[in-house]
Formats: C-alpha cells, structure tokens, sequence
C-alpha cells in the first residue's frame, strides 16, 4: 500500500470489511453503518484489540489508546481518521 493510500480515511464499509477479516465475526456489510454498536456486532475488547493491531500495521500509524475504548463503528472511525489524518 502506497503512504498515500496507508493514511487514506477508512468507510465503514471498510471497516466491517476489517471485522469481518480480522475479528473473527460473518458480518453483513448491510447490518454495519455508523451507529452500529460493536455490541450489536457481537465484538468484544479483545477481538477490537486483534482490529486496531491490523489497521496499525496495515497502514501504519499508531492509534490511541481511546481507540480500544470505542463502543459504536461511528467513534471508532472518527479516532481511526483523526489519528490517519495526523499521520499523513
């Protein structure tokens, strides 16, 4: 992945896409929009944890620590973007 495309915001299309492939969840893309809980979507702290380590390494930023404190695909994104953004 290009440094370009590596600090490019992710969706959450995207992003169930990732929790679908890292976190251990079938996930239907339809059933995942911003408002969606990771309750909702059966995640819990430790299959985050496996998310958040694949998008560092993926596109290689570091992300807070709030970001494991996330509750809804809305928060999480906007702390995944914002530290995408401080990165680019």
């Amino acid at each position: 992945m290009s440094k370009a495309n590596s600090h490019r915001e992710i969706t959450a299309e995207e992003l169930g896409e990732l929790l679908s492939a890292t976190g251990g969840l079938r996930i239907d893309q339809s059933d995942v929009d911003a408002a969606t809980t990771f309750d909702e979507l059966g995640l819990d702290s430790l299959a985050l944890l496996g998310v958040i380590t694949a998008i560092e390494r993926e596109r290689g930023v570091a992300l807070p620590t709030e970001a494991q404190e996330a509750r809804s695909v809305r928060e999480f994104l906007a702390i995944l973007n914002d530290a995408l953004r401080k990165a680019a």
